[in-house]
């Protein structure tokens, strides 16, 4: 009996070697390299082209691959006739390889944050009906404190969010409404109203609560559709049994709205430095019934198996303290 536990338990340590080996044999730092040529050629479907991104011969990275292949144990990709492709192995060790590079990028983050140095990157996913003011203004402040740190924004729909996130192409998302999925993790979540955009001489029955049979014979701006937000007013609209009358769509109300001259009514997500710039272009704005729309929540998105960098968190931090801050 003792001699077959040590059997099951050295197959075991066998069977778990390879990770163990590539986390503790030689220099780190060379793994990593390798963890990059992986990321990249999975993003890129092909070693020929994956190489010309990164300056070594096709030979060369093949060679570095299948040398990684045999370290470890596993055959990472599958050659096709055109291009390469994920093995069933292969997913398992790229979801390992992202979330070693993205835990040395957070430690160096930290290191930089130690050292005075403050720099970093923040990669940002936004629906698209948060793209506005309120973000805008947070990164121009952002990076006015910390003028360092780099950050790229990327506008998102739900499936792009879980994706990019998954595989590591942004850090967090700014989104309305999210599906929650098993690969998504909510860090915040705060409800807004949806608001209707009305000329300001068009007459309200309730400035508390807009119906939607108020606006029926109106000309409207719709969101574009496959939105949260477009999903949201066609639902309740359904469920109402009312058509909105729509010849134009658009995921920027108000710049839209300025160029058609006060003839049109839309709806907005807004925060509170919105407001005054809808009330200077001759628009109000007025909230829609909740016993008809129902209530809708922004949230802050992470993947399940992420870890925030230090820059990001920071960002984070500072958003939700000015959203705290207002009354939206």
């Amino acid at each position: 009996m003792r001699c077959s536990l040590r059997q099951n338990l050295y197959s075991t340590v066998v069977f778990f070697a390879p990770v163990s080996i590539l986390l503790l044999k030689d220099d780190y730092m060379r793994h990593l390299q390798s963890f990059k040529y992986v990321k990249l050629i999975a993003e890129i479907g092909s070693i020929r082209g994956a190489a010309e991104s990164c300056a070594i011969s096709p030979s060369a990275l093949n060679r570095h691959i299948q040398n990684l292949e045999l370290d470890i144990g596993i055959k990472i990709f599958d050659r096709l006739n055109v291009g390469v492709r994920l093995s069933t192995e292969g997913e398992l060790f790229y979801q390992f390889a992202l979330l070693q590079l993205r835990g040395f990028e957070r430690l160096q983050s930290q290191i930089n944050d130690i050292k005075g140095l403050q720099t970093g990157i923040i990669r940002l996913g936004v629906s698209a009906e948060l793209n506005g003011v309120f973000i805008n203004n947070q990164i121009a402040e952002f990076q006015k404190e910390y003028p360092q740190i780099s950050i790229q924004i990327k506008v998102v729909d739900q499936n792009a969010m879980e994706n990019d996130l998954s595989s590591n192409r942004i850090d967090i998302a700014f989104f309305y409404q999210p599906i929650l999925t098993k690969n998504l993790n909510i860090i915040n979540a705060f409800e807004i109203k949806v608001h209707a955009v009305l000329p300001e001489n068009l007459p309200v029955k309730n400035p508390n609560g807009l119906m939607f049979y108020e606006i029926i014979d109106q000309q409207i701006l719709l969101p574009l559709k496959n939105t949260q937000l477009r999903n949201k007013i066609d639902g309740a609209c359904a469920k109402l049994g009312i058509s909105l009358f729509t010849q134009l769509e658009s995921n920027d109300p108000l710049i839209c709205l300025n160029l058609l001259h006060n003839n049109r009514v839309s709806f907005c997500l807004p925060f509170q430095d919105e407001f005054k710039q809808y009330t200077d272009a001759g628009y109000k704005l007025v909230p829609l019934s909740a016993k008809e729309l129902g209530v809708g929540y922004v949230n802050f998105v992470t993947s399940s198996r992420g870890i925030m960098g230090v820059a990001t968190q920071r960002f984070f931090q500072k958003c939700v303290k000015e959203i705290e801050n207002m009354n939206i």
